[in-house]
């Protein structure tokens, strides 16, 4: 398993804007992580041996790769990232250790790639998410690649550019600094940052952008106060609707000002939920609560027992078929045969949803009605 700095590049959201996430996270037990990020640590690999031997994503179509199996959308996604990085000149670097301890005590990370040429240094970033698109925008963690690489290339280097390719949402983003100015915010804003986390009595500052990953999130006392005074402390009587006549309900100033807000909250709920669950399946005390066995379905005991049974006893309809997606079309007729599927195919309008100003998708006509049709009195 790869070490990890405490005062990590990829943590940085956090600790950069709240000092005390380091100690509030200590007695926290590590993440057991997810299929989701199983499947990031397999495409950051294949991306690696990829650029390496110059072979193409495709060639290990059907090899086992950190314990997931190579297919062939995850070899389309990933030879978007290996031919950006190819596009680069100069000596390059894979997945290279950066070390920034000079301005935070310890801290060090992964860069994917880092390219150097006629004073440029590129930084580039893969990222194989899809939940949120990130911006390369004054982004901590790759400016702190990009510092770890100006302790190693600096001599070289003028303008340090920094870019996230998010394959899977035909994202790259760039953002370029120059070197010196790079140094000047490690010394305004990383060593400050740094040396606050290791004051015995840190601050803490709830935020979006320092909660979202926080281990601590659960039991957060200055987060759950936050939260608290955010909405809760509003209103009289918990027990009683939110929404009851008028004129006592939400208006739609005060909804527009609580819905930015409603991502953190649910996140920190279900954070605590979470928590709640573990120190009762620890054998903790939870006063009030216990652990029960939740709803199941039944399954076969052995499905080819049954389906021989079945059809016995049922014949043609023991078995239902359902129509592959056209992405399973695609899929299975790869990328040189998908175009004899695409006039079979439409892309529906979707349902409408919540979304900021800032948000790049153009306003829809409030005409919504039909979208609601499925409402009933």
């Amino acid at each position: 398993m790869a070490a990890h700095a405490i005062l990590s590049a990829s943590g940085s959201s956090k600790w950069m804007n709240c000092s005390g996430s380091i100690l509030a996270e200590s007695g926290m037990p590590a993440d057991e992580g997810s299929d989701f990020a199983r499947e990031g640590t397999a495409a950051h690999e294949l991306a690696e041996m990829c650029l390496i031997s110059q072979r193409p994503p495709e060639s290990y179509i059907g090899v086992e790769v950190e314990g997931w199996i190579v297919d062939e959308e995850m070899a389309d996604h990933v030879s978007k990232y290996v031919d950006y990085c190819n596009m680069h000149t100069g000596k390059k670097y894979y997945e290279l250790r950066v070390d920034y301890s000079r301005w935070a005590h310890g801290g060090f990370g992964t860069a994917d790639c880092v390219a150097v040429d006629d004073g440029v240094l590129n930084i580039i970033d893969l990222k194989y998410g899809t939940g949120i698109k990130v911006s390369a925008q004054k982004n901590s963690q790759l400016m702190l690649y990009g510092l770890g690489a100006l302790e190693m290339f600096g001599d070289e280097v003028d303008v340090v550019t920094m870019t996230i390719v998010q394959t899977r949402l035909d994202h790259i983003d760039t953002y370029s600094i120059r070197a010196k100015d790079l140094l000047k915010w490690a010394e305004d804003e990383v060593r400050p940052a740094a040396l606050a986390t290791m004051n015995p009595d840190p601050t803490f500052n709830p935020s979006p952008t320092a909660c979202r990953w926080c281990r601590a999130k659960p039991v957060c006392r200055a987060l759950a106060k936050h939260n608290y005074n955010l909405t809760l402390s509003n209103f009289d009587n918990l027990e009683e609707p939110l929404l009851v006549q008028v004129p006592h309900t939400l208006t739609a100033d005060e909804i527009s000002k609580l819905v930015p807000k409603m991502d953190a909250l649910i996140g920190w709920a279900r954070g605590v939920q979470q928590h709640a669950q573990r120190i009762l399946f620890d054998g903790g005390i939870l006063d009030g609560y216990k652990l029960v066995q939740g709803r199941s379905q039944r399954k076969w005991v052995n499905e080819k027992d049954a389906e021989t049974h079945l059809i016995k006893l049922l014949g043609d309809e023991s078995r239902s078929s359902k129509l592959i997606s056209p992405a399973q079309a695609e899929k299975l007729l790869g990328k040189a045969r998908a175009a004899e599927v695409t006039e079979l195919c439409f892309k529906p309008e979707g349902k409408p949803s919540l979304a900021p100003e800032s948000d790049p998708r153009p306003a829809i006509k409030p005409d919504v009605a039909t979208y609601f049709a499925d409402i009933k009195e």
